[in-house]
């Protein structure tokens, strides 16, 4: 979801949400195996519960495509789901659908985003108090370095597994960087980690480190809080305006050491991130808890 829409919404609560278009499923064919497809995820309350997961024909837009695998109910102008698999719009508390290309929150409605062969559309609904919009989610790695990414600047241990699914990584620099590091040395190196340092919910990212401290949004959503036993993050944040601009997936550390566990764990197994929106790790690498959930 755009932050226009969340704006949109923001200005609608306590009020009806009246659908501009109806609910139904097309009856677009499944693309078959080896065939080009894109993925449709749907899930509920930052990932926790998985609600649908599908391969569609890639070259349709994001609504379209969404509408070969389940029924929708669209509002404004037919742009954005007002409901589909039984949850839709709500005010007390506010709560609504959003979606994510790759990983990166849209800047633009579902009707103008075209999927490509290999792309992910993830539609979460979920509380949005306090996490309005989210900027960047890790929940479709190893995307946007894959499939949108024509270059990736990726350090150890993540590197090698980025080539193994495709992505082009370089030794020179790229707009798409996978970084594993201390907060400092981030800082020092990146200049997104930098801009970000000390206020990720500032900048609408769903966890970083701020104070010293692993901070995620807490369960059911709000303000992000310290991780007391977390050691290390994994976060995505898109360089620009559009996803074209690039992107950084930085798993960032306390220590050293602690950024370099949680970069093993990831690249030893990547379904650690998997439908979720940022993962703090102890020190140890092991997850202890995802953005929006009460458990890793």
């Amino acid at each position: 979801m755009s932050r226009a829409r969340a704006l949109v919404a923001l200005a609608l609560v306590g009020l009806a949400i009246t659908a501009a278009g109806c609910s139904r499923k097309s009856d677009a064919a499944t693309p078959g195996a080896g065939q080009p497809a894109a993925r449709i995820v749907a899930t509920a309350d930052f990932g926790a519960d998985t609600l649908l997961t599908a391969r569609v024909a890639p070259g349709g837009s994001v609504m379209d495509d969404l509408r070969s695998v389940t029924a929708v109910e669209t509002a404004y102008g037919g742009g954005f789901v007002a409901s589909m698999l039984g949850r839709g719009t709500e005010t007390a508390p506010a709560a609504d659908w959003f979606f994510y290309v790759n990983g990166i929150e849209s800047p633009v409605g579902a009707a103008e985003v075209t999927l490509g062969d290999g792309d992910v559309a993830w539609w979460d609904h979920h509380h949005w108090q306090g996490a309005m919009s989210i900027r960047g989610v890790v929940g479709s790695w190893p995307e946007p370095f894959v499939h949108v990414a024509p270059t990736v600047q990726a350090d150890a241990p993540l590197a090698a597994p980025l080539r193994a699914a495709g992505a082009h990584v370089v030794a020179g620099s790229s707009p798409f960087r996978v970084l594993v590091g201390t907060d400092a040395t981030l800082s020092s190196r990146d200049a997104t980690w930098r801009s970000v340092a000390g206020d990720p919910g500032g900048h609408h990212l769903a966890g970083g480190i701020a104070n010293g401290q692993v901070v995620l949004i807490p369960p059911g959503g709000g303000a992000a809080l310290p991780v007391s036993a977390a050691s290390a993050v994994a976060v995505l944040m898109p360089v620009g305006t559009t996803p074209d601009d690039g992107a950084v997936l930085a798993v960032a550390g306390l220590t050293p050491a602690a950024a370099r566990a949680a970069a093993a764990t990831i690249a030893r197994d990547p379904a650690v991130l998997a439908d979720r929106f940022a993962v703090a790790f102890n020190a140890s690498g092991v997850p202890v808890q995802s953005a929006g959930r009460s458990a890793a």
